[in-house]
């Protein structure tokens, strides 16, 4: 509901007033200026769904150039035009200026009411217009962030797995990309365990005020079974084949298994623990 008031448009200040008092005593909530130019100035201060303005308003803007102006600057506002002379061209005139439509004086305010509440309707309708399309571009342009961000995640990984493969050790090889995990998800304790061909899981990397264990007995009943070394949230994913990863938080965390920039970060360290 358009909580906005009417703004009225005449240079008359008896019919202004007449106009603003019955619209107020019909329930519309309105506000009457005596020009263009003082309409355009309050019209800069706060928000008016629809306006009412007079066709001929000597000494400043007519209710055309008024019209044509709102339509530039507030695109959103409705406006409706009162003249004692609507002749056709004065409505072609008016359609194209952008006026939503025209009441003739002398007018009933029966009829009055009439247009302007389709025009509040309309007006209302806009916004609605407005807020969606100001929402659809939110998303695009979030996901447009999204997407930009796992651009650049691929590329820093690709650079650390090249590091990984020109590293003298398996340890240093992993380090880049254990310190990527900790940057992105702070986990206070880390295990990495490449599987050896008895199915031991022997640990590679280990970080953390906690101890974890050199070897792991693995496999066992529950593969996915997380081990147990003390953090009161803890994980333990697979590493393709060739390992897993330990992850232990001190208290709850936001990190989630399935996030697709830790699914990537997984992949590169499943592809150094295979070809190291």
């Amino acid at each position: 509901m358009i909580q906005d008031p009417i703004l009225i448009v005449d240079d008359e200040a008896e019919l202004r007033t007449t106009l603003l008092e019955a619209l107020e005593n019909q329930g519309y909530s309105a506000e009457a200026v005596a020009s263009g130019e003082a309409a355009l100035a309050r019209m800069a201060e706060r928000s008016f769904p629809v306006v009412l303005t007079d066709l001929n308003m000597p000494g400043g803007q007519t209710g055309l150039d008024l019209i044509g102006e709102i339509r530039l600057r507030f695109p959103g506002t409705v406006c409706i035009l009162i003249t004692a002379y609507a002749t056709l061209d004065t409505s072609i005139e008016a359609l194209k200026r952008g006026a939503y439509d025209l009441i003739q004086k002398p007018f009933r305010l029966a009829e009055m009411e009439v247009v302007l509440n389709r025009a509040l309707e309309h007006a209302n309708l806009l916004q609605k217009l407005k807020a969606y399309q100001e929402e659809l571009e939110s998303r695009i342009l979030n996901r447009t962030r999204d997407l930009h961000l796992a651009h650049r995640d691929a590329l820093t990984l690709c650079d650390l797995s090249l590091q990984a493969l020109e590293a003298h050790s398996l340890s240093s090889s992993l380090d880049p990309l254990l310190d990527q995990v900790s940057i992105r998800w702070a986990p206070d304790g880390m295990g990495c365990f490449r599987r050896e061909k008895d199915g031991v899981l022997c640990r590679v990397a280990a970080r953390g005020r906690l101890p974890i264990p050199q070897h792991l007995d693995r496999p066992d009943p529950d593969p996915l079974k997380v081990p147990g070394f003390g953090y009161s949230e803890e994980h333990f994913l697979p590493l393709g084949d060739v390992g897993w990863l330990y992850l232990g938080f001190e208290g709850r965390s936001a990190f989630m298994e399935t996030d697709p920039s830790f699914l990537l970060f997984a992949r590169h360290l499943e592809l150094v623990l295979r070809v190291r």
